[in-house]
Formats: structure tokens, C-alpha cells, sequence
């Protein structure tokens, strides 16, 4: 494996090709790149182990030279790219500069699961299930894997646009993780834009190059997803009770929380005091009185940050940059530091719906798409038999059985993409088979497992299945593949070359 690639393909090419100093490459060659590099300024951060890491300390890489011949030698470092850095404390190497309104560009979203007791084959059919394009690349770590989706070209951030990009691109991630964690483990807690597993030839499981999704894409996808889930169209009704965070029951569990320390990427002390300000900031509280209230709480950790430190928290907080402390941080902490049964308080409104159905003479197709899906969900079961898995009938009973017409049954089937159907047979004896594609799948998982722990063949699981369905057939034989074994099947229907 060609680790050098996988890092330039992943950040873009957007470091400089050789060191500016004590370069070993010749003098012509340094000259050609210079004129070709001339106009990149970016830098990533590295450090060589989690625990310097969790202390803050790494170090700054300006040029691909320097990270290829380190690669080898680190554990983590920034795969988007930043506009520059500094030291805090050059003798310890303690490293500045690696937040989010820093950022140069953004090169690729990177979701993390934090345990190895799942089957990679899950993540490809949840991206599949959600409508997300495949991952670039698979890393393997200590605790579990990341998965790499590489933009097709980067997202520029610029201050003249109040880094509008970063939202976007904060959306987007959010959106992915929430979608994707439905069918497998997401970490929501990782840091989107933080430190990942750098490349190493023994952690690349898996490696795409030829197949990227550009930004755009990804937001259409975003905003589909937000549709589905009902997120999109809302209007904020003005209520007291939300926009005031400080009176919020998460805030006191932080505030009285001593316990909690450095490292622990977004759920550390310094991500907490952040919070902790901009939930004062945002409930309209002075900067004095909030100043007063989180020195108190900073002077009882039992490990508190220094004035320096402090100070320039509070005063990030109370920037302007931030409207608000975001649902998905204040998780990560209270499930962190605190007791986790704590409810978290609605956002800065209400959801503005559409009209009751009960209100309208017609039902939406996604409406009795749902019906279905929820009477499958109490008729059928991915426990058992594979063929437990469906429900069988003539179409007319179906419609039927599931309160609609025949046309608008078909209909729906036509449209949807979370429902199965197998027809067999020919007229009078025609029987058709519906299950729901979640249900089907997750059967098809356990059988995986159970093929692999007791090496029965794909094929005697298969003759054993009702359907003789040539498409259906294919399907089965895909799901029970060995991980490996399934990427040269899953690289033969994408028809595009990989590397694994």
C-alpha cells in the first residue's frame, strides 16, 4: 500500500511538496515544486501518541516531505488543512492553532465507530440504506475503525462569508452521523474537523481513489435527509424558557461537576468551559457575571486551567462567534461527566408541520409508505427464518390488509426505496412477497455472522430461501461474502478499480 498517496489523495495535495529548509531532494526538483507550490500556504497538525495528544502537544507539517517521513512515527494527525499554527510552549511542544475558525479547507468528513465488535459490511449497506456514497477509505485503531468520505474537490473556508462553509459542512457531518447511526455504532462525540488516525501501511483496511462525491452533493443529500426527517421546513416561535441555557438542567449538572479534565478531544475541560460561556452568552448574561460564576466552577476542577487559559476561553466565548451551545457538544459532555438520564431542552423553537392527516382528505405516499413499514415492523421479525422476514399475499389482499387501494399500493412500491417485493407465479396463483429492506437486512447480518462462525456455505443458506430470484440471488451471495472477499465483488458491481 502506498501510504503517500492515500495522505496526499486525502488532504488534496494542498501541503507543499518539499521542506522549505534541509530538504534531501535535489536542487531542479525543489525548483520545479516551488513554482508549482507557490501559492500553498496550508499545514496539518500531527502528534505521535493519544496521550501527548490529550496533553495538547504535537507538532506543525508544512510539506509532504516532512509528513511521509514521519508518518511512521505518529498516530494522529489533522486530515483537513489549516491555515497555519503556532506553539503555546515550544520546548513542550504544546500546539496552537488546530480550531475550527482556523481552518484553510475542508477535505474530506470522517465518522468514527469506537469499537471493533461490528462488521465493516455494515457500514457500506447503511451508506447504501441512507443513500450516502461508499467511504474513500477504512482505518483500523486501537478501539475500532474511521471511515474517510473524500470531498471531490475542497470546501474553502473565508472569513468575508462568516465562514458560512463551516456551518454547511457541521450540518452535513451531523447529518451523516445521525442517519448512518441508526444502522451501525457512530461515535457522536468525535470531533469532526479534529484529529484522526493518520495512514500507516498496517491500519489502511480498505482504500477508493477513484470514486469522490462533490460538496454539493453532499448537501442535497443533507437536506433530503432533513426533509425525511422532518427538520426542514420550521419556523422559530420566540419561547423564554429554550433560549435561556443557563437555567437549563445540563448546565447545573456541568457546572457542579469537578471531575472533568483535559484531553478528551471535544469533551474536555476547555470544550466544557466553552460551552458553559457560550450558554451565558447566549442567555444574554454580561460578561462580568459570567466571568464571576466560571472562575468559581474553573477554581473547584480538580484540575483547572490556568487565568491564561481561562481568560481566553471566556473571551472566544463572547466573540460573537457563536449563537448558541449546540445540542450535539452539550451531549457529549453531560454523557461524559455528568449522570445521563438528563433531558436536554428543545432547540430555539417549535417544528412547524404540515397539516394533521387526519385533517386532509388525502394521505401523502410517504404517509402510507410509513403504514406499511410499521405494520411490517409488528408482522414480521429478522430473529427468526429468513422467510419470516416477509409477508405474502395477493396484491388485492395486501391492499387490503394494509387499509389502501390496490393503485396506491403499487404506487408506493414504485416510489419507495425501504420496501422489498417479490412477485411469484401467474395469474390467479400469482403471490407477492413485501418485507421492509431494514428488517431484510438486518436477517441477512445475523445469517452473516452465523455463516462465518460455522462455515456454512452461502449457497446451502440460499437453496434453503423460497425465492429462486436470479437478482435476489446475487444480493444473498453479496451479504455473506468475507469482508474481503466482498470488496472485489462490491468493487465488480461498482466497476471501478480499489486498493485494499
Amino acid at each position: 500500500m502506498d501510504v503517500s498517496r492515500v495522505i496526499e489523495f486525502i488532504t488534496h495535495r494542498s501541503l507543499k511538496t518539499y521542506k522549505p529548509r534541509g530538504s534531501k531532494a535535489s536542487l531542479p526538483k525543489q525548483h520545479e515544486a516551488y513554482k508549482q507550490d507557490f501559492e500553498k500556504r496550508g499545514v496539518v497538525f500531527v502528534s505521535p501518541s493519544k496521550e501527548d495528544l490529550m496533553q495538547g502537544k504535537g507538532h506543525i507539517v508544512t510539506s509532504y516531505e516532512t509528513l511521509h517521513t514521519q508518518s511512521r512515527q505518529l498516530t494522529h494527525w489533522t486530515p483537513n488543512t489549516f491555515l497555519g499554527g503556532t506553539y503555546i510552549d515550544f520546548k513542550e511542544r504544546i500546539i496552537q492553532g488546530h480550531t475550527k475558525e482556523n481552518l484553510k479547507q475542508i477535505n474530506a468528513f470522517v465518522v468514527d465507530i469506537d469499537t471493533k465488535n461490528t462488521d465493516l459490511f455494515a457500514f457500506f449497506l447503511a451508506c447504501e440504506e441512507e443513500g450516502l456514497p461508499a467511504p474513500n477509505a477504512i482505518l483500523e485503531t486501537p478501539r475500532g475503525y474511521q471511515f474517510y468520505f473524500v470531498l471531490e474537490t475542497p470546501m474553502f473556508l473565508t472569513k468575508a462569508s462568516n465562514y458560512q462553509v463551516l456551518k454547511v459542512a457541521d450540518r452535513i457531518v451531523a447529518n451523516i452521523k445521525e442517519a448512518l447511526a441508526s444502522h451501525v455504532p457512530i461515535d457522536p462525540g468525535c470531533n469532526p474537523f479534529g484529529f484522526y488516525r493518520i495512514p500507516n501501511p498496517k491500519n489502511i483496511l480498505y482504500f477508493d481513489d477513484q470514486q469522490t462525491t462533490s460538496a454539493a452533493a453532499f448537501i442535497e443529500w443533507s437536506k433530503a435527509y432533513e426533509k425525511r426527517k422532518r427538520k426542514g421546513a420550521f419556523h422559530v416561535v420566540y419561547a423564554p424558557n429554550q433560549n435561556d441555557q443557563i437555567h437549563q438542567e445540563w448546565y447545573r449538572a456541568l457546572l457542579n461537576s469537578t471531575h472533568i479534565e483535559q484531553g478528551h478531544y471535544m469533551n474536555s475541560r476547555n470544550n466544557a468551559l466553552l460551552t458553559l460561556a457560550i450558554a451565558n452568552y447566549a442567555s444574554g448574561r454580561t460578561y462580568e457575571a459570567a466571568f464571576n460564576e466560571l472562575d468559581q466552577f474553573n477554581s473547584q476542577l480538580e484540575n483547572p486551567m490556568s487565568p491564561r487559559e481561562f481568560t481566553r476561553t471566556m473571551k472566544s466565548a463572547y466573540s460573537g462567534r457563536y449563537k448558541g451551545a449546540k445540542k450535539e457538544y452539550i451531549q457529549g459532555l453531560i454523557g461524559q461527566w455528568t449522570d445521563q438520564s438528563i433531558n436536554l431542552a428543545a432547540g430555539q423553537g417549535w417544528y412547524k408541520f404540515k397539516k394533521a392527516r387526519e385533517d386532509r382528505e388525502r394521505s401523502h405516499y410517504d404517509e402510507w409508505e410509513q403504514d406499511i413499514l410499521d405494520y411490517l415492523k409488528v408482522h414480521t421479525s429478522s430473529e427468526k427464518e429468513l422467510t419470516d422476514v416477509f409477508i405474502c399475499d395477493s396484491q388485492v389482499k395486501l391492499a387490503e390488509r394494509l387499509g389502501m387501494a390496490v393503485s396506491s399500493l403499487k404506487e408506493v412500491f414504485k416510489r419507495s426505496k425501504k420496501l422489498m417485493k417479490v412477485v411469484k407465479g401467474k395469474g390467479r396463483g400469482q403471490k407477492t412477497y413485501i418485507a421492509s429492506r431494514e428488517v431484510l437486512f438486518k436477517c441477512f447480518l445475523q445469517l452473516r455472522k452465523k455463516l462465518i462462525r460455522d462455515g456454512v456455505t452461502w449457497r446451502s443458506m440460499y437453496q434453503a430461501f423460497l425465492f429462486e430470484d436470479q437478482s435476489l440471488e446475487y444480493v444473498f451471495k453479496w451479504f455473506f461474502l468475507p469482508f474481503e472477499e466482498w470488496v472485489i465483488e462490491y468493487e465488480k458491481r461498482c466497476r471501478t478499480p480499489m486498493i485494499c
